[in-house]
């Protein structure tokens, strides 16, 4: 049997693209980093307020959690590089940032696997970089990648 989809709407779907130009790419990189934050919000929360010890199941989810945070964190700073070297608008210092908050993040992530007091102190580390990085050398690339777009 023979299956055509020439006639079919969701073959004449428009496909979706990564964005070309800086303009459409500043509010897919400015979500990352608000999703970013909102996740490292949401675990400082969960490990500030636990009164009660985490069932197996409560730690394992909120292990995933921290490691899928250091996995969006590690692809969100690769698609900034890739896209701010484009623009000709990444340092090589703000490379290395990225690169030694990554091996920062990871050491701490896993020293800090098994000890709440600990993983609350990796992720106010994490956040207090993020967060700093994100309005100093982010937003100083981000607007010569504007103004060079321009």
């Amino acid at each position: 049997m023979v299956v055509v989809l020439a006639g079919c709407p969701e073959a004449e779907a428009p496909r979706w693209s990564w964005p070309v130009c800086w303009a459409e790419r500043l509010p897919l990189l400015e979500s990352q980093h608000d999703r970013l934050e909102a996740l490292i919000q949401e675990l400082l929360q969960l490990h500030r307020c636990a009164v009660h010890p985490w069932s197996l199941d409560e730690a394992l989810a909120v292990e995933a959690a921290c490691c899928r945070l250091l996995w969006d964190l590690r692809l969100h700073l690769r698609l900034e590089e890739r896209w701010l070297s484009q623009s000709h608008c990444l340092c090589p210092g703000h490379r290395a940032a990225h690169a030694e908050a990554l091996d920062r993040a990871a050491y701490g992530l896993t020293r800090s696997a098994a000890d709440r007091r600990e993983r609350l102190c990796w992720l106010e580390d994490l956040q207090a970089w993020f967060v700093g990085h994100r309005l100093g050398p982010d937003a100083t690339a981000y607007a010569n990648a504007t103004a060079c777009s321009r």
